[in-house]
């Protein structure tokens, strides 16, 4: 039997097709007009039509008349093409394009004249791209009567492969992968929808929100996991869903706006586990751990209620402020049991016992259930002191506390392969299961104040200042489940707090030095803090400028650059803050320049550099050799570059043409030292990726236009990535007809 969220769907679904069908009856009913003369209608490049219709939209020549209604549409579909020579997961994680016939995008937009109102809508606009063969799709419906209703609705489908030979799937000569599958990967689909309707859309008084948000996820996916002294790769089957309702309505109460918003959503995940064979294990080494048999269920459920409330107000044009109060409620449930069945089992789990040990069954069993009530509430005031000068402040206040508990317990039963006895191990504390259970509770208080300062209208400044201070308190009861056998948790460790403090200076002015050329800067340096993962205080320094010149209505120039100090301290076994951490530099170099050569001619190129060192303090085991504070470094060294040209070869036929590329040098010629004193690693990925493409459009009749077009993309990535170069190299063919109702006669 299908779910209530599912035929709910359908039947939003099916809503926005009845209205798309009670427009066309509309239309079938109405006496078949001649086009509307439009002599400053042109002719527009066939993956452009859709931007264009926005201006089209305003203009009373452009349209087709059915009867008290005017309609623009357009729809391109056609044919695409492919063949990819290389490593076809590569393409598909990168791309997953497939060839067959598809519906690039369409649009049908049905307004009503000025000065008429339609029966049932004013308005419905209908857009969709990438269904077919891609890896994405899109469906949005929009209908509206201004004076009773509008309708939202948005669905999205995503197709997400991935199957990599990336850092958490090694191509170690020792450990081959999976030529086909690798070790890590995801086949996966997944479903969006937001619906939403707004009564009384345009009344000031009052209008009410109702909306509906579904999720659907699902598909296969690989995984490792060590157990019983091996690694194994194993089939996982991921399945998720989550359904969000809410309700709400904006007021005006004289000069107060506010709005309220109260919300539902329950969301379950069945993803599971189930493998059966002679040998699991990615090792194929003879003396190591044979898994036979493996099968795990994790099902979890959540439920959250969340509450919005917001009011604003803006007195005597000087005093602007904003009251935001936002609650939610969360609970999961979780069940978690493992059953697994193998052969020379490693005799850690057996005490003094020497191998083989076959493993009868091995279970894990663990229950668990969380809540989180969240608080946040802000409110931000700004005062016009001058026309020059403008204050403003923001507090904010947060706080939320979980509160969560385990109970968890392990058997294995094992046998000798001689037939020997072997007692069972069984960790249960005494049929009852070890219980863990830890309480967080979390309290932020933040402050901000800015001021603008507008010297003239070409000169401007602004600085400001955010101060924050955190409180967090960790109380454990139980055992240490994470440990076999769990142990008590002592006194000295049931309580732990903390309190930190953060500052951040803002700055910044904004110039115009010339009619034509405008300046910005702004900077940021200070700390911040992480919620969980980090104690200390996240200490950054952000630049960012950037300059745009326009010497003529026909050319513009675009600079910027933003750079980016941050220093991550952290904590391991009590060692000081200053000895772990992560040190990241980013800079970022662009430039645009866009050129109007005329009416039929247009360029646009530009360059990207992206520069990134990361420094992390770890401690590895290299050649089972311990670094306790060695570096893991990675390197970006990236380079993009793209030009776009666009040219009306004659009245009826254009050209679109365009080159990209990436070009990631990484860590150039560094090596790694993992060895050293103290010993580094080096990570990087370098690679290029070209994409070259070029479109002709021909404007067969005022309705049709005939496009034919072919992409290129080369993938090719050093030997420093892995043994096995997952290069690539694909081709894209593709043609296509757009057909316009209403683009008017050009």
């Amino acid at each position: 039997m299908k779910s209530k969220a599912t035929h709910t769907l359908r039947g939003l679904l099916g809503l926005a097709l009845g209205l798309a069908l009670v427009a066309v009856n509309v239309i079938a009913q109405q006496p078949s007009p001649s086009p509307q003369k439009s002599p400053a209608a042109k002719t527009t490049d066939a993956k452009t039509a859709d931007a264009k219709t926005s201006s089209e939209n305003h203009s009373p020549e452009v349209g087709e008349d059915a009867g008290d209604y005017t309609i623009i549409s357009s729809m391109e579909f056609g044919y695409r093409g492919i063949r990819v020579r290389g490593n076809q997961n590569k393409y598909r994680s990168d791309l997953n394009y497939k060839a067959g016939p598809r519906v690039f995008d369409s649009s049908f937009l049905m307004r009503a004249k000025e000065g008429k109102s339609g029966n049932l809508f004013d308005e419905l606009l209908v857009t969709s791209t990438g269904w077919g063969g891609d890896p994405y799709g899109n469906l949005r419906i929009s209908v509206e009567n201004h004076k009773w209703y509008r309708f939202d609705a948005n669905y999205r489908t995503f197709k997400y492969f991935n199957f990599l030979n990336n850092i958490a799937n090694p191509n170690f000569a020792t450990q081959p992968t999976n030529p086909v599958t690798g070790e890590h990967g995801y086949n996966t689909r997944q479903k969006l929808g937001d619906f939403d309707l707004t009564i009384l859309p345009k009344n000031e008084r009052i209008r009410f929100i109702l909306g509906y948000s579904p999720e659907r996820y699902e598909g296969p996916a690989f995984t490792t996991y060590h157990y019983g002294g091996d690694d194994f790769m194993l089939l996982s089957q991921l399945k998720s869903r989550a359904d969000n309702f809410r309700i709400g309505a904006d007021a005006k109460l004289g000069p107060i706006d506010i709005s309220f918003l109260q919300g539902f959503r329950h969301f379950r995940d069945d993803s599971f586990i189930s493998n059966t064979g002679q040998n699991l294990g990615a090792n194929p080494a003879l003396n190591n751990f044979f898994l036979t048999n493996f099968q795990r269920n994790q099902p979890v459920r959540g439920d959250v209620y969340f509450t919005r409330f917001s009011a604003h107000t803006f007195l005597a044009r000087k005093l602007d402020m904003t009251a935001r109060l936002i609650y939610t409620s969360s609970t999961t449930n979780v069940g978690f049991t493992e059953a697994s069945v193998g052969v020379n089992v490693n005799t850690r789990i057996t005490g003094a016992l020497n191998p083989p040990n076959i493993l009868n069954l091995g279970q894990y069993n663990l229950t668990g259930n969380t809540k989180r009530p969240y608080t946040l509430g802000d409110f931000g005031v700004t005062y016009l002191a001058t026309d020059k000068l403008r204050i403003s402040d923001t507090f904010r206040v947060e706080n939320f506390q979980i509160s969560g508990a385990d109970v968890y317990s392990v058997a294995f039963f094992l046998a000798r392969s001689n037939g020997t006895a072997v007692a069972p191990l069984i960790i249960n504390n005494g049929g009852a299961g070890y219980n863990a259970l830890e309480v967080t509770k979390y309290r932020k208080y933040q402050n901000t104040i800015e001021a603008d300062y507008q010297f003239n209208d070409r000169y401007s400044v602004h600085f400001g200042y955010r101060y924050g201070s955190r409180h967090i308190q960790e109380f454990l009861n139980g055992f240490h489940i994470n440990q076999t056998p769990p142990t008590p948790v002592l006194p000295a460790e049931a309580f732990d707090e903390e309190t930190n403090h953060t500052n951040v200076f803002i700055a910044g002015f904004k110039a115009r030095p010339v009619k034509n050329w405008t300046i910005y800067f702004d900077t940021e340096h200070g700390t911040a803090d992480n919620v969980f993962t980090r104690v200390g205080n996240y200490d950054y320094t952000n630049f960012r400028a950037r300059s745009r010149y326009a010497p003529s209505h026909k050319v513009s120039f675009n600079v910027s650059l933003i750079t980016r100090d941050n220093s991550n301290p952290s904590e391991i076994d009590g060692v000081s803050l200053t000895d772990f951490g992560v040190n990241i530099k980013s800079r970022i170099f662009n430039s645009t320049l866009d050129w109007t050569v005329n009416p039929k001619l247009t360029f646009s190129t530009g360059y990207t550099y992206n520069w990134q060192n990361s420094d992390a303090i770890v401690n590895y085991f290299y050649n089972s050799v311990q670094h306790p504070v060695g570096h893991s470094l990675y390197f970006m060294r990236d380079n993009f570059f793209f030009i776009d040209a666009t040219a009306q070869l004659a009245p009826r036929v254009s050209i679109y043409a365009a080159y990209r590329i990436n070009k990631d040098n990484g860590q150039g010629n560094r090596l790694a030292d993992p060895t050293g004193t103290p010993g580094f690693l080096a990570t990087s990925y370098p690679m290029s990726y070209q994409s070259p493409e070029a479109r002709l459009t021909v404007k067969l009749t005022n309705r049709l236009d005939w496009n034919v077009g072919y992409q290129y993309y080369n993938y090719n990535e050093s030997q420093l990535i892995s043994i096995r170069p997952q290069n690539y190299h694909a081709h894209l063919p593709y043609t296509s007809l757009r057909i316009y109702f209403g683009r008017g006669k050009g």
